[in-house]
């Protein structure tokens, strides 16, 4: 394929046999020239390594890297570490995309000079619904503000092209170990460099949510909850301005809620973390919601009652 590479592609690959030609099969039917596609087979024991490997010889623009089990943000790192191109993405094994994706991220990426692009995506679930999320950040002058992407979009590196010299400026890789909250972590890291971002109206990207399966919002652990608070105090660390302070009290309340889905949980953990990160002034710079209530109920009354009460409202919290 040469070395002239506009886009790669990192897919991190880890027993999503079942899902990954259709994600494959997008990726092959992109319309851009000048892109890879990076496969890491991260120590897959189902047919997802024999997939990748069969795709790779039938198209050169796939490679396969196929390395012992580390986690997402190992998987990542490898990707990144061997992409050639001027401009990286990553793109989860379960997902798929639309056949235009790339280059209409890049193009605009290259007409306006920007360092991260972003466009939207649809949430399909499992029962053949639909939902839509499109790039909708506050713009000065058609620059995304910053802030708006650090307060609400640091999630879902997979719909925002990023210029890989920006890791370099920022001194910026995924960290072993964090394999939840890792697209934040990163983004939050690239955020530092203060990139010129922009974003596309058009919805490319098809996120597979998978809340009846094997997922995080169903088998949430202990050790996911350590991997969410080493992400949030490098964020409140490197965020440490007055102005930044409602968006690191929301991700300290995102860290409180989500220990209330947490079978194995420390409770003494949860109520240090409480008193320690959200003193009840730190809710007047909040924005209400019914997760922040939930918090406050968890803040005062005993955790096991907290959870019981969440369990009866999980409903309205999780579509």
């Amino acid at each position: 394929m040469g070395n002239n590479i506009a886009v790669s592609v990192t897919v991190p690959i880890y027993n999503t046999s079942k899902y990954l030609q259709k994600c494959l099969d997008s990726l092959a039917s992109q319309t851009m020239d000048g892109i890879e596609f990076i496969l890491v087979d991260d120590g897959s024991s189902d047919d997802s390594g024999r997939i990748c490997d069969e795709y790779a010889r039938n198209d050169s623009r796939f490679r396969v890297i196929h390395q012992d089990n580390g986690g997402s943000s190992v998987a990542r790192q490898s990707g990144l570490n061997n992409a050639r191109g001027e401009y990286v993405i990553v793109c989860d094994s379960d997902d798929w995309v639309e056949p235009d994706m790339y280059r209409l991220l890049y193009t605009a990426a290259k007409n306006q000079e920007a360092d991260i692009v972003v466009c939207g995506y649809y949430a399909e679930y499992s029962n053949g619904s639909s939902i839509v999320h499109p790039a909708q950040y506050k713009e000065n002058d058609g620059v995304v503000d910053n802030e708006d992407i650090l307060q609400y979009g640091a999630n879902s590196s997979w719909v925002k092209l990023v210029k890989k010299d920006l890791f370099t400026k920022t001194n910026s890789c995924y960290v072993k170990g964090i394999n939840l909250s890792e697209d934040s972590l990163i983004i939050y890291k690239l955020l530092k460099g203060e990139p010129k971002i922009i974003q596309i109206k058009e919805n490319l990207y098809h996120y597979r949510r998978l809340l009846g399966e094997n997922s995080y919002t169903n088998c949430i652990k202990m050790n996911n909850i350590f991997q969410l608070a080493y992400t949030y105090f490098w964020l409140k660390s490197n965020y440490a301005e007055e102005k930044y302070s409602p968006i690191v009290t929301q991700r300290a309340i995102d860290l409180a809620f989500a220990c209330l889905r947490v079978n194995d949980l420390q409770e003494s953990y949860v109520k240090w973390f409480i008193s320690s990160e959200l003193k009840w002034k730190n809710f007047r710079s909040a924005r209400i919601s019914l997760k922040m209530i939930m918090v406050c109920i968890e803040k005062i009354l005993p955790v096991p009652m907290s959870k019981y009460i969440f369990r009866n409202l999980y409903r309205f919290f999780y579509r």
